[in-house]
């Protein structure tokens, strides 16, 4: 991730401190669900809770940055490229099949045809996703 200069640039020293953030949020989740499984207390279940939408928020906050400032170049840039691809694509299907039976008939085939599209596009998606994690490890 850092460029050929030694000193990693704005963006990147962005990036980074979003992925450690986010790797620090994930590490701290796992420890408090280990430790509720092993003693379920309702004040352990509020604090992961909390550390589990914390660690959401930060995913979020990394893949906008790396969306945002990363370049097609950085090895994890595709995979969230896509991930964000298919969670659109999942996000239009589920409204689109919401609205279907409200339309009429001539009108449920089109977005029937329009929701398969999108799905075979998704799991398309999908397995770009999978390629470019595997590329990366």
């Amino acid at each position: 991730m850092i460029s050929s200069t030694l000193r990693p640039t704005i963006p990147e020293s962005l990036i980074s401190s979003r992925l450690l953030m986010l790797q620090s949020k994930r590490l701290i989740l796992a420890s408090l669900e280990r430790r509720f499984r092993k003693q379920p207390i309702e004040s352990l279940r509020a604090r992961v809770d909390h550390t589990r939408q914390e660690t959401h928020h930060a995913q979020e906050r990394y893949c906008m940055s790396l969306l945002t400032w990363g370049t097609a170049q950085t090895p994890h840039y595709w995979p969230v490229a896509y991930g964000r691809l298919v969670e659109t694509a999942d996000r239009l299907s589920s409204r689109l099949r919401g609205v279907a039976p409200d339309l009429p008939y001539s009108d449920r085939y089109q977005v029937a045809t329009e929701v398969e599209m999108l799905e075979a596009l998704a799991e398309k998606w999908r397995q770009s996703i999978r390629a470019s994690i595997t590329a990366v490890a």
